[in-house]
């Protein structure tokens, strides 16, 4: 027979109770440890109410949790009651300028790699502000991302632009973002190898094969800036290059450092590393046709020039001197003079058309140094 034991009711609300009371802990905790940063100091601009001075402790669409006392009690402040249009709100964050300053002083001095992974800590620590209008933590996510894209890393883009959070970008950052979001999504692709993808997306900048341009190799991009120009050329040429058509890829290469060569430099140097790299495997330079040679020539020498030789690939280094020049030879023929004349001294002209030869222009002593009387 199964014993039972019965506790009385006043144990089994304090157990309940504690049971309770550890499990809240352990859930703060688990909180804690996603988002570190729990509340963000910010001073909001109410419609009714003046202007607190507060903690913003949780966001959504509709409002934010604000307390006026650290780790105080919340009270839901929907964005219809803080003064602004749009996502013009007047709600200021205390701590933009110092939480941003690290990574953007890693971007500023170009060391992108490390950039994006500080602009990534400020997402995850104010990952509760997302959702408040011209936030700090979305602008950082964009900025995580392009640090990635300059840095070459394209899986580390993908995995930005695929998070739920990016659509923060979008929806909370003001317009000036939008574009270049657009773009960094198309780095995504490229990050992602899904190459059918990215050219189906890259179709929508280009022209319309009709008429004259049915016979171009590829089409013609629409007139967009050179800076945008320049990223295109670059991602179509990767999906030529990944297709085999390396002669288009070639096109797109040298479209892109043309165009980037002072708009921007990254790109440029990537795009001239990516035509060597067409170059090098090319068979007619291991026959060392001249025209192979002279091409791989021609374009480690340049690169060599801007970025310096050192920064290439060994085997690269060796190509890095000027091509030779075509000699161009005069193939202009002195024609012989009429029989019974001599030939005249080279820039004797015909005679005037007074008919009178050799006499100076009115002024013309002057000029050789005799005065008019």
């Amino acid at each position: 027979m199964i014993k039972h034991t019965f506790f009385p009711m006043k144990i089994l609300s304090s157990i309940t109770a504690i049971l309770a009371l550890v499990f809240l802990t352990l859930s703060a905790g688990s909180v804690q440890a996603q988002n570190p940063v729990r509340e963000t100091p910010a001073v909001i601009g109410l419609v009714e109410g003046g202007s607190p001075q507060g903690y913003i402790q949780n966001s959504n669409d509709q409002g934010i949790q604000f307390a006026t006392a650290p780790g105080g009690p919340p009270r839901p402040i929907a964005y219809s009651q803080i003064k602004g249009e749009g996502l013009n709100k007047a709600i200021r964050f205390d701590e933009r300028v110092d939480v941003l300053g690290e990574a953007r002083a890693l971007f500023s001095a170009g060391k992108y790699a490390e950039a994006g992974d500080a602009f990534g800590a400020v997402v995850r620590n104010y990952a509760i502000i997302l959702s408040v209008p011209q936030n700090f933590a979305s602008e950082a996510l964009f900025y995580q991302a392009e640090s990635y894209r300059r840095a070459g890393l394209y899986a580390k883009v993908a995995q930005v632009v695929n998070m739920p959070a990016a659509a923060t970008i979008e929806s909370k950052l003001n317009d000036r973002y939008e574009r270049d979001f657009e773009f960094q999504k198309l780095w995504g692709l490229l990050g992602e190898n899904k190459m059918s993808d990215l050219e189906t997306a890259l179709g929508v900048y280009q022209e319309p094969m009709i008429g004259d341009a049915k016979l171009l190799g590829a089409p013609n991009f629409k007139d967009l800036p050179a800076t945008e120009l320049a990223e295109l050329a670059f991602l179509r040429a990767k999906v030529f290059d990944a297709k085999g058509e390396k002669e288009k890829a070639l096109d797109d290469y040298y479209r892109t450092f043309t165009l980037g060569y002072g708009n921007n430099v990254l790109l440029a140097k990537l795009a001239m590393g990516a035509v060597m790299q067409i170059h090098k495997v090319d068979p007619a330079l291991e026959k060392e046709n001249k025209q192979a040679v002279s091409h791989m020539q021609s374009i480690a020498y340049q690169f060599s020039k801007r970025f310096g030789k050192d920064t290439m690939p060994p085997d690269y280094q060796r190509f890095a001197e000027r091509p030779p020049m075509a000699q161009m030879k005069s193939e202009a023929k002195e024609e012989p003079a009429p029989e019974g004349e001599e030939a005249k001294p080279e820039g004797e002209g015909e005679k005037p058309a007074d008919g009178k030869a050799g006499k100076p222009a009115e002024g013309a002593k002057e000029a050789a140094g005799e005065k008019k009387e």
